[in-house]
């Protein structure tokens, strides 16, 4: 599915993304919520404004990746967190996320800032 657009859609909630391939693939303002994206390589992906509640991330390649606005609160993500290219507002409520990403993620100033715009959740 590398380079489509799944923007806007509300289609995908709990849909299988199981070691897709989509490189700079378009998911932005779309419901994920419960998708499963395990070992899927999101390479510069959108999720620009998406909502990916319960959404597992684990094993991903996650290089550039947008995830500004996104809603991501009880999500599963893995170690790739660290790649994305920016996190800025967005929500990451009760995510899973490994003790040393997560020291690491929110010690970078440049991804992790702001306030999401739907949940008003800082981050």
């Amino acid at each position: 599915i590398t380079g489509q657009d799944y923007s806007n859609s509300k289609a995908y909630k709990g849909k299988d993304f199981t070691q897709t391939i989509a490189k700079g693939t378009n998911f932005s303002n779309s419901n994920l919520q419960g998708c499963r994206f395990y070992k899927a390589f999101l390479v510069n992906a959108n999720f620009e404004g998406s909502d990916l509640r319960g959404a597992s991330l684990e094993d991903t390649s996650m290089d550039g990746a947008n995830l500004k606005n996104a809603i991501a609160s009880g999500a599963y993500f893995g170690a790739s967190l660290l790649d994305v290219a920016t996190a800025e507002n967005a929500d990451f409520t009760d995510a899973q996320i490994p003790p040393k990403t997560l020291a690491s993620f929110c010690s970078r100033e440049d991804i992790v800032k702001g306030m999401n715009p739907v949940t008003a959740c800082a981050v």
